[in-house]
Formats: structure tokens, sequence, C-alpha cells
């Protein structure tokens, strides 16, 4: 094929969420990392495959390197990084922060990494109680580290943001976050809800409103922690499902993918995941919709609007077999995605709470 043809093919992407690692040292209570664990499947990405993926690149503002795991456990992480800023792409993680170190720190910079955030369910240590394996004072840490390096090098990038995880039963301590931004001096946030539940003892810490007065409620406590970020100089997004646990068309905060990153604001007519201009690839290779679609488990269940259901990996290719652009423009992929445009959601997005009911 003509090289201008094979760069026609090419669809234009907001972002490529890439899982280049299934490993995670910790064991944060609410993750399929940890409720999955005797049937999980712990894998890397290989660079063969990364490489393969990598002709998607060139029409793709974003490759952000994250899954379910640790992106930092990979071996070959920067040699990724590389190979994405090459393409001519801004480059993104999140991180748990334990493997950051001086030396790693100092990479990212130089590297040119454009995104890193870190992932915190607290303002202090009892973050740690949830986020077994992850201590708030090595976060902490690792963030200051970072900045430190910033300077020493004279670079703007990469930004600094908190992935900010509220749970139910510490509904309150997200009020502390406009301290916490002040005093690390990041400028931005996305607080975020449990949406994927694998257990049912965690539907007590989902945040799903189930009347119009428990929704406007969270909505004004979200919004004066925002409001309170903003006059310090930071900016807070947010995403909370409404009565009924689906996402609703309200301006409630800026609702993103998964990454959870206000890197790109766009209005999503069915889904906050953006699948219509981004996709999940996972460390085999399978092509999904989004993360939620591509949890590495065979045998599981999960719990989708208070039911228990089994869970399927939902995949339309794998780049082993296919070149992206090919998988993203198949028959199944393009239909699933038309599916949506209408309304007429697949009934594997049916009760989950990132969609829209239009």
């Amino acid at each position: 094929m003509p090289l201008r043809w094979a760069s026609w093919l090419r669809p234009r992407l907001d972002w490529i969420q890439v899982e280049v690692s299934t490993h995670c040292p910790a064991a944060c209570l609410y993750c399929p990392h940890t409720l999955y664990r005797p049937v999980w499947q712990h894998r890397h990405m290989s660079l063969d495959d990364f490489r393969r993926l990598a002709a998607a690149f060139a029409k793709t503002e974003m490759i952000y390197l994250q899954g379910w795991g640790e992106p930092l456990t990979h071996p070959e992480f920067f040699e990724m990084v590389r190979l994405a800023k090459a393409a001519g792409c801004r480059v993104g993680l999140t991180t748990n922060g334990m493997l950051l170190d001086e030396e790693k720190c100092l990479r990212l910079v130089q590297e040119g990494v454009d995104i890193v955030a870190f992932s915190l369910a607290g303002v202090d240590e009892e973050n740690d109680a949830i986020r077994q394996g992850t201590h708030f004072r090595q976060v902490v840490a690792a963030i200051q580290t970072l900045v430190r390096m910033k300077k020493l090098l004279g670079s703007a990038r990469p930004d600094v943001h908190l992935a900010y995880l509220m749970l139910r039963s510490r509904r309150q301590e997200v009020e502390g976050l406009p301290v916490l931004l002040q005093r690390l001096n990041v400028k931005n946030a996305v607080i975020s809800t449990l949406d994927f539940i694998g257990d049912r003892v965690l539907l007590a810490e989902a945040i799903l409103p189930a009347t119009e007065g428990a929704y406007r409620d969270l909505r004004s406590q979200l919004e004066a922690t925002a409001e309170a970020c903003r006059r310090n100089g930071s900016r807070v997004d947010y995403w909370l499902a409404a009565p009924g646990g689906h996402a609703k068309d309200e301006p409630t905060g800026m609702q993103t993918s998964m990454v959870d990153l206000p890197f790109l604001a766009f209005q999503p007519q069915t889904c906050t995941e953006n699948i219509h201009r981004s996709a999940f690839v996972s460390a085999d290779g399978a092509v999904s919709p989004c993360v939620y679609t591509n949890v590495p488990v065979t045998g599981a269940s999960h719990i989708v609007a208070g039911a228990e259901r089994p869970y399927r990996r939902t995949i339309f290719g794998n780049i082993h077999d296919a070149p992206f652009e090919a998988i993203w423009r198949s028959k199944a992929y393009s239909a699933f995605r038309t599916a949506h445009r209408a309304g007429s959601l697949p009934e594997l997005c049916l009760g989950c709470p990132r969609a829209r009911m239009v």
C-alpha cells in the first residue's frame, strides 16, 4: 500500500491509553489487581508490541502509559517514552509514586514526559490504609523531588497532577484537597469516584447518588472544593454520576477518560471515556474501547447496577494479528461506536456509571 494511503487510513485520535504493565507492588483495597489476585494475569507489554503499535501514534495527540498496573515496573518504560515522543505525541502516566527515586524523576524530565499524575485516596497518612503498599509521605517526597528536578533543569514539564479517588466513607476528606495542592504547589487535580466494582463489599464505597437531593449535595461539596482550589491557583475537575448511576450532561466539572486528567476538554455524546476518539491497548496487545472493558482476568465477576455479573473482556482485535488502524476500522468496532452515537448502548455498557443516558 502506498505510504500516503497508509497514512490516510490511520484514525486521528485524542489519545491511546497503553497498558505497559499489569504488575503493581501495591494492594489498594478497591483495585481489581487486589480483588482478583488469584486469577490476575501479570505481564509486561513487549517492546516489539509497543513498536508495532507506534505506527498509529503519528495521528494521536496523547499516549498515556497506564492501565491496570504500575507503569514504572516495566524495565523498558523509558524506551517506550522515547518512541512515543519521537512520533510527536504528548506522553503521560499515572503512578503510585513508590518507584520514583531521584534518578527516575530526573529521567522523566529529561525525556520530556508531559504529565505525571500521582494517585491518592486521602490527603494525609489515612491514604495508606486504603492504598496499601503505598505511603503518603513517600508520594509527597516523590512529588517534591520531581518538582525539584524540573527546577534543576529549567523545564516546565512534566505537569504534575493528582488523581484523587473519593470514597463514600471518606467523603469529607476531599475538602482538604485545596490545602494539599497548595502545600505541594500542584496546579491540576481530578477527583474521581469508584467506577469499577469488583466485589459486592465495595458497594458501600461507591458514590452513586440515589436521589436528586443527594446528587445536589455531593455536587455542592465537590464544587466548593474545586472553587477553593481555584482561589489558590489550582485547577480541579471532577465527575459525578447522577441518580440512576449514569453520567449526566450538566456542568459538573469536566469529564474525561479513565486516566482522569484534564488535558483535553470535550463533551462526549454517550460515554465519558471518549470512545469515538480514543482506545485502550492492553499489555497483551488486545484493543478495547476503554480500560474498564479490558481487565486482565478470566473466570471473575463484577458488580453492575447492584447485580453480580460474569466479567468478560471486550476485545476487537490484537496488534499481533492486525495493525491498530485495521482493528479501529473493523466492522465490529465501527458498529460498536455507531451504536453509542445512536444512543443505543451495547450490553457491556449498560449499567456502567461512565455511560450517559440519552
